[in-house]
């Protein structure tokens, strides 16, 4: 008996009489399909949800699809969906195929009109029809929407209706047979990973690339293009693929490590995995101008179901202006539009002696520029510009994609052989480079990555140990003058794996913060904990002065910085930060960590953000009736009915549930339902302020919580 076709990255094929149809478009699954006998299919079934908060993935991606099918079958793709997924859907992928229908009034308002890049005209050429001259596409060239009925179904071809199950699934029909059942939503993506032994520890150099993937949109063979660089030894991100994320498996690196992205334009093949950043600890900041900008909002704010305002609060944002230096780690960059068929920046990058390139998508073929301009599509001003590649760069990494929208490797191939000693290729398949060209493509892997050969500054220990203490929680917020106390009293210490550098019972003399490695928190011969770089470990035996609780044994090589007992002591006096880790000690009698492990949401938290957490958390009890009011509540034993204003049970919830609404918790929203103890109730309740701080820090954690209570929030008429 036929099965379906289960795709590796996600998304499942039908095989029937009209074609294969696929449920769930998942980014980079047509990858998987075009190396099917079946091929891509033309068929597409959208399921409830559009998007999967816990992998940070569309599963209504059909930019790629589209492509495909109406540029090498000249065909559309034929999408199934409910009215209102049809309503979110046609503007998102207009946005995404054609580019806004506005670019960003603000942005060119400081520029002289000559050095304006008339990006309206150069959409417009792009969008030309390639099969009718002098039309441009429209949406419906590429993608035909099919609703589902009133009852829940479609007819998606002749003698093929696809119906809605109650399970959230899909059924499909082959006249009066029901030939397919799948319940429920459709598979998400497989892990991979990339390692099983024991961590590789990494160090980023002071300027260099780490390249997570040199393939395009069409590749089956190679990750998606997107690449980290690194700027005194922290990461910067640059358009990350989806599940990049994988690709760190194996290796010693903490997501502080890497907080900062580039997102040059929104095309999926890169902008997919920026939302998996944002969802990652901590908060992180992005790049981009905000004409890019504008359309990341817009796609994914509507994906995700969160308004542009609240969506816009889950990362900080830094304007690029094209002309003007921004600065990067103390790198600066200069970015500009490249020649693409949506707004995409490119930029240079410099530190001190070392620079880089990156144009990102770009049409960079003097000749088709110059015709561009005859064509009235470019000013003088703009070929010029574009006709100025900075090939001087000590590092030039360069797309090689399809024409029209990528520059072709044809050309490449004409450049000098010593600019081609300094170019790297990405966004290109390796079958592409023609033999004899002297043509490179860009190593993959961290253990490919491309030193530039800076030389670090005078200062540059001194450097790393102030950013190791801004980015620890607690000591954030401490001003510069207490700052300098750090950097005299520190010190650096090592210790190799296997190492107990913390043993129960004994006094504690330091306390640490971990730069790389990780350590085991082991009591009564059980490991409970791990921490990694950033995170702090031994202060609670020093502001309670009493001996070790547990031991702790580093499970990799670790460097650390350490500060003895009365240095600790004196670097916090007079701030409420012995207040908090006196609160935290207490509150690690209790059981809330457990509790913690016990949230669907929680769980997965790192060590770091589930101390965070114990650190606002306060035990509580309410008797059976009794309201719980606003003060959001982790539930450790009893059962809470959530209610309508108006009193109507929406939903129980019991132990290791979260009574509390994140977005009112956040953004201030009114509470549309109450919470009240049907039973005697105890559990640990949430300093509100606290956690608005811990939620905006951890946006993802917000994201998280928001999706979980999204069904009762729905039943109140919330969403």
């Amino acid at each position: 008996m036929q099965q379906p076709i289960v795709l590796p990255r996600g998304g499942v094929l039908f095989p029937t009489a009209a074609g294969c149809i696929q449920y769930g478009a998942v980014p980079e699954t047509i990858k998987d399909t075009m190396v099917l006998p079946e091929g891509v299919p033309t068929l597409y079934v959208i399921p409830e949800r559009l998007f999967a908060i816990e992998r940070g993935i569309s599963l209504a991606e059909l930019e790629f699809p589209a492509y495909y099918n109406f540029f090498l079958k000249r065909q559309s793709i034929r999408v199934v969906c409910r009215h209102e997924q049809r309503k979110i859907l046609e503007p998102v992928l207009r946005e995404a195929l054609f580019g806004p229908e506005q670019l960003d009034p603000e942005e060119f308002a400081g520029m002289a009109r000559d050095q304006l890049p008339d990006l309206d005209a150069e959409l417009a050429y792009f969008r030309r029809n390639p099969f009718r001259p002098g039309v441009p596409m429209q949406l419906e060239d590429l993608i035909d929407f099919c609703e589902f009925d009133s009852s829940g179904s479609a007819r998606i071809a002749e003698g093929v209706t696809v119906s809605v199950e109650d399970d959230g699934g899909i059924s499909i029909r082959e006249g009066s047979q029901t030939r397919w059942r799948w319940m429920g939503p459709p598979p998400l993506p497989e892990r991979t990973v990339r390692s099983s032994g024991p961590l590789k520890s990494f160090r980023g150099p002071l300027l260099g690339v780490s390249v997570i993937g040199s393939g395009h949109g069409f590749d089956p063979g190679n990750r998606t293009s997107g690449f980290i660089i690194w700027i005194e030894s922290e990461g910067v991100m640059v358009d990350p693929p989806v599940d990049w994320l994988d690709w760190f498996s194996g290796y010693d690196i903490h997501p502080k490590q890497v907080d900062t992205l580039i997102l040059t334009h929104c095309h999926a093949d890169h902008d997919a995995g920026t939302l998996q950043k944002i969802m990652q600890e901590g908060r992180i900041t992005i790049y981009a101008t905000p004409t890019v900008m504008r359309s990341f909002v817009a796609k994914y704010s509507a994906l995700t179901g969160v308004s542009p305002v609240a969506f816009r609060d889950l990362y900080d944002w830094v304007p690029v202006n094209t002309g003007e230096p921004v600065y990067l780690n103390g790198a600066e960059a200069n970015f500009r539009y490249s020649l693409h068929s949506i707004p995409c920046t490119g930029f240079e990058l410099r530190l001190r002696d070392k620079s880089l390139v990156y144009p990102s998508d770009t049409l960079n073929v003097p000749d088709q520029i110059r015709k561009l301009h005859a064509e009235g599509v470019l000013s003088n001003r703009r070929r010029d510009t574009l006709l100025c590649f900075p090939w001087q760069h000590t590092l030039v990494l360069h797309e090689a994609g399809i024409p029209p929208i990528h520059t072709p490797i044809d050309y490449l191939a004409t450049l000098s052989e010593e600019v081609k000693a300094r170019t790297l290729l990405v966004h290109v398949a390796e079958k592409s480079i023609p033999p004899g060209s002297n043509l490179k493509i860009a190593p993959t892997g961290l253990e490919s990555t491309k030193d530039l050969g800076e030389q670090p500054l005078a200062f540059q220990e001194a450097v790393q140990m102030l950013d190791a203490m801004s980015r620890v929680e607690i000591l954030a917020e401490l001003s510069v003058s207490r700052g300098c106390e750090f950097l005299r009293m520190a010190r650096r210490v090592r210790f190799q794996a296997s190492d107990k550098f913390i043993q129960a019972g004994k006094r504690g003399d330091d306390f640490y913060i971990l730069l790389s490695g990780q350590a085991g928190v082991w009591v009564d011969g059980k490991e409970l904990k791990v921490y990694s770089a950033y995170d702090y470990i031994g202060e609670t035996a020093l502001v309670l002065d009493q001996p070790r609780t547990a031991d702790v044994i580093a499970r990799t090589d670790i460097e650390a910085l350490a500060l003895g007992r009365h240095a600790f002591i004196h670097l916090i006096r007079g701030t409420g930060i012995a207040e908090r880790l006196v609160r935290l000690a207490r509150q690690r009698t209790k059981n809330c960590w457990e509790l913690l492990e016990l949230n669907p949401v929680f769980e997965g938290l790192t060590a770091n953000q589930k101390t965070q957490l114990e650190i606002c958390m306060d035990p509580v009890e309410f008797e059976a009736g009794e309201t719980l009011g606003e003060t959001p509540v982790l539930i450790e034993e009893g059962i809470v009915r959530v209610q309508s204003t108006e009193g109507a049970l929406l939903a129980r919830i019991e132990k290791a549930g979260f009574a509390g609404d994140p977005a009112h918790i956040l953004r201030g929203h009114t509470w549309r339902f109450r919470f009240r103890a049907e039973t005697a109730l105890k559990g640990f309740s949430f300093d509100p302020v606290e956690l608005r701080r811990f939620l905006r820090n951890n946006p993802g954690v917000y994201l998280h919580l928001r999706d979980l209570v999204q069904p009762w929030k729905v039943a109140a008429g919330i969403e």
